[in-house]
């Protein structure tokens, strides 16, 4: 079971970073699942996972090349 960060308890609509999967576009849905950070049938309710999705794109505009 999910918890939500917030108030520690069942990640649900009741909490406030609940994202649930009508809430949400097919293709934002089907390309956040497929990189493991959205649960197209539960939804989700984690900092973590919004940062893990944005990850690629900061990845791809950071370059350590001098």
């Amino acid at each position: 079971m999910k918890k939500c960060p917030f108030n520690h308890e069942e990640c649900s609509s009741e909490c406030a970073l609940f994202i649930a999967p009508e809430d949400i576009n097919e293709h934002v849905s089907a390309r956040l699942t497929s990189i493991g950070v959205f649960d197209k049938e539960n939804g989700l309710c984690s900092l973590k996972g919004l940062a893990l999705a944005s990850s690629r794109q900061i990845f791809e505009k950071t370059s350590t090349r001098g």
